[in-house]
This record gives C-alpha cells, structure tokens and sequence, in this order.
C-alpha cells in the first residue's frame, strides 16, 4: 500500500503545473507541525514548551475543535504560531467527496480568519490523501497544500508512555524537513522538552512552515500573494 500511495503522490504531482510545485525545500530549516487540535488541555501544556524553547511551529487545526476552543486558537497566534486548516471535520478521505472537502475547508479559513484576524491559505490533507479533483479544486481556493517527509507516528503511541524520546534521539535532521506531530496527544509535549535539553541542533533549524517553503503571510489587509505549493512527504 506505501508503494501505490508513493506512485500515486508522484503521479498527481506531475499532473500539476510546474509552478504550483516545490519538490525539495532549499531552506537550511526545519518545520515541526502538530495536527488535529486544539485539544483543551495537550495544545496550552504544547504552547508553554514551544515558548519556554522559543521555537516556532505550525499548528494545523480542526475547525469543529477550534470552534470549541477559540482561546486556544487565538493564543496559537498570539504565542508568534502559524496556523494551517486541516478541515472542520476530519472525516474519513474516502468517503469525503471534494464539494464537502472546499465547504469544510472554506468553514474553517473562515473560522480561523474570523478569530485571529490573519489569513490561512496552508493547508493539509487527514491522512495526507488527496484525489486529482480535490487537489485541482484545493488549487482553485489558492490553498498551499503541505504534507511531510517525517512521521514520528505519534497517534499509534500509548498515552502514558514516552516512546517517541527514541525518535527524538535518534532523528536526523535535513534542510527542509516536515516533521509530523499531533497535539491532541501528550508526546509532542514530551518531544518538544526532550529536544529543548538534549537537542539544540533541531530547534536552533526550526521554522514556520511560510517560513521553510519563502510564502508571504500576514494580516487579512496585507493581501500577501500566495504561491499554490505542494510539498510532497514519504
């Protein structure tokens, strides 16, 4: 199943026009990513490592979580965060046709837009699945679609456990890494601890994913051009 995903990520990729596409990032840095919140209580206890490490990440959020949560989001901004769309719903890919995937997308731009008074063109895939008529209709809603060539599978890790430490330890990191996270879960709490003491070479490289991939961001005023980038993870 990897090797069809692989195939087909390829496939869809050379369907797309040259320009909307950054097959290697050339930033020196590194993006740490975290999915699928906020969660009430794992995304503060996040925020308060990032900060106490002074590093930067990206946070690609569940509309119908971030509804729940607004003050969460807002201090995901206001903490110097970047905020991505990962849907309203988080539904299943294959059963999520692309007419319900723009509306829930356009649903939780919205929302984020609506609370944090910045732009939210970034956005990523549950599950990093994608059909051609969901990546051509993503294109036309001038989403910049990110995936990632680093998971640390922390969602398969049970909750009291510290089994991603030996990922940290052991990860080496490359110019332009994505790396996946998820903050409805206590380990990138850990992990980002445990890079803070032990790692410096990681969080020294990190970066904002508009950051690592050169896009414009700001406020809903400053109109920044968007490019369409989809960056293509193992």
């Amino acid at each position: 199943m990897s090797l069809i995903r692989q195939i087909a990520k390829r496939t869809l990729t050379a369907l797309l026009p040259r320009d909307a596409i950054v097959a290697r990032v050339t930033s020196e840095g590194i993006a740490l990513t975290f999915d699928d919140g906020p969660h009430p209580e794992f995304t503060p206890r996040l925020l308060d490592s990032l900060n106490t490490a002074g590093t930067t990440a990206t946070f690609f959020v569940v509309g119908e979580r971030a509804a729940r949560h607004r003050e969460i989001l807002q201090r995901i901004a206001d903490d110097g965060h970047e905020i991505g769309n990962h849907t309203w719903s988080h539904s299943e890919p294959r059963e999520t046709s692309a007419r319900k995937l723009i509306d829930e997308v356009r649903r939780t731009r919205d929302l984020i837009e609506d609370v944090t008074n910045r732009e939210c063109h970034l956005f990523r895939p549950p599950k990093g699945e994608l059909t051609l008529r969901k990546l051509l209709a993503l294109r036309r809603e001038q989403q910049t679609i990110v995936l990632w060539n680093q998971d640390t599978k922390d969602y398969r890790m049970p909750e009291a456990s510290d089994e991603i430490v030996p990922w940290c330890r052991g990860y080496q990191p490359a110019s332009g890494d994505i790396v996946l996270m998820h903050d409805n879960h206590p380990h990138a709490i850990t992990a980002v601890e445990f890079l803070n003491n032990e790692r410096s070479d990681v969080l020294s490289r990190c970066q904002s994913v508009s950051q690592l991939l050169n896009l414009s961001s700001g406020d809903r005023t400053a109109s920044p051009k968007i490019r369409r980038t989809l960056c293509t993870g193992s």
